[in-house]
């Protein structure tokens, strides 16, 4: 649809786009800059670290007191895995909110010889049926960077080696992750599978927004309200310990609503501009990369629930280009990264059918197969395989695999 417009359509669709009440609406949004965004600070981990640490703490002058580590426990009893559900009595505790806070006190950037820097550090005492109960909750914030030298192994390790046996230790990732993303994880992306992995997101669902609905200064709105704005301002150009950015940390909940309505009434405008950007080689190649990954996954989003046949077993797209590459290599144990490369290129992708498995475990999301049981072993070296198959590639990977004697075929 999108390469279809001819000049004339593209003038109409611009037209409507200027005069579109929402474009409005959002353009003099986006076009304000955030406080931290004019300090250069709005994707440093330091300081967004630094603002979940005050707005949990219930002495801080925000006034929230409590609320705000309850609400903090509703995310954590959301994502929470096995270990946090072990203990029945203050898991329903913190369900029912049927404690008291008699203690809390959180530490920036706690320090902790040869094993690293916590970034949030925060010590809970709790009352439940006349009993105390002692939490520590380890916080290690990832708003850029990938974990780092098994840094959450470590702390996992040096807090698990001297709890005490009344004491409870959580272990908390956070990520600008989606929702959507991290709903469909089966584990935490850290190195310790003991943590549970929360997202910027679910911060503002759940506990940033609702904060605005309470008595509070204006202050301390306008403090909130800065903040919320540094999460949805998107960043793509500037580089943080050369990592690109993600695009959007989190969106509030009227600036999703907008946006969505924004995006319904000139999708067809929007999807000419990607795929204008997408092909266009004066685009530095990260950004062309970046749009040509969301036309695909527009285009995939579509009821297509294809399936291929390959050796006896049914895939779906991207299982089936693992299925038929995993069995290329077993048939063929001595291939080369770059046979490998001329046997399934880049092309039949769009941009890139596989790569090092050391790469794509670098990425910011992940786009490969990097699971153990998925990732590919040549003579010299290890790759993991592209997720990103829609009906665009998936039927020029099929064509090329038919043309070099691979026979697959869709199920009925």
């Amino acid at each position: 649809m999108e390469q279809n417009l001819k000049i004339d359509d593209i003038r109409d669709e611009i037209i409507k786009f200027k005069n579109d009440i929402y474009f409005q609406k959002l353009e003099s949004f986006y076009n304000s800059k955030s406080l931290s965004q004019i300090l250069e600070i709005s994707r440093r981990e330091n300081s967004h670290s630094g603002f979940i640490a005050w707005l949990l703490n219930n002495t801080e002058s925000h006034n929230l007191g409590s609320f705000t580590i309850k609400k903090f426990f509703d995310i954590l009893l959301k994502f929470s895995n096995e270990k946090l559900k072990n203990n029945v009595e203050i898991y329903n505790s913190l369900i029912t909110e049927s404690y008291d806070i008699e203690h809390l006190s959180i530490e920036r950037e706690k320090s902790i010889n040869n094993v690293g820097r916590i970034d949030i550090y925060i010590e809970l005492t709790l009352l439940i049926s006349n009993n105390l109960h002692h939490l520590k909750l380890i916080v290690e914030n990832k708003v850029e960077s990938k974990e780092s030298k098994d840094q959450t192994l470590k702390y996992f390790e040096y807090f698990n080696t001297l709890r005490k046996e009344d004491e409870i230790v959580v272990f908390i990732y956070l990520t600008p992750i989606s929702t959507l993303k991290l709903l469909e994880l089966k584990e935490p992306e850290c190195s310790c599978k003991e943590f549970i992995q929360i997202n910027y997101q679910s911060m503002v669902d759940y506990l940033i927004e609702p904060c605005l609905n309470q008595n509070i200064s204006v202050r301390t709105k306008h403090i909130i309200i800065e903040y919320l704005k540094s999460l949805s301002q998107p960043s793509i150009d500037n580089k943080i310990e050369g990592n690109k950015q993600e695009l959007i940390m989190a969106l509030g909940n009227e600036e999703r609503k907008l946006l969505t309505s924004f995006w319904n009434k000139n999708q067809k405008l929007i999807l000419a501009a990607l795929y204008a950007i997408s092909s266009d080689p004066d685009q530095e190649e990260y950004t062309r990369n970046t749009v040509q990954d969301a036309l695909l996954g527009l285009r995939s989003t579509g009821k297509d629930y294809t399936k291929y046949i390959f050796k006896g077993q049914t895939y779906a797209k991207s299982r089936l280009v693992l299925a038929v590459i995993q069995d290329y290599v077993a048939s063929n144990p001595n291939t080369t990264y770059n046979q490998l490369q001329i046997i399934f290129p880049n092309t039949l992708q769009g941009q890139e059918t596989f790569t090092t498995a050391t790469i794509a475990k670098q990425k910011p999301s992940t786009r490969n197969f990097i699971k153990d049981n998925e990732i590919i072993d040549l003579l010299d070296q290890s790759i993991a395989v592209s997720t990103q198959w829609g009906l665009g590639n998936i039927e020029r990977f099929v064509e090329h695999c038919i043309q070099n004697g691979i026979t697959i075929t869709l199920a009925q």
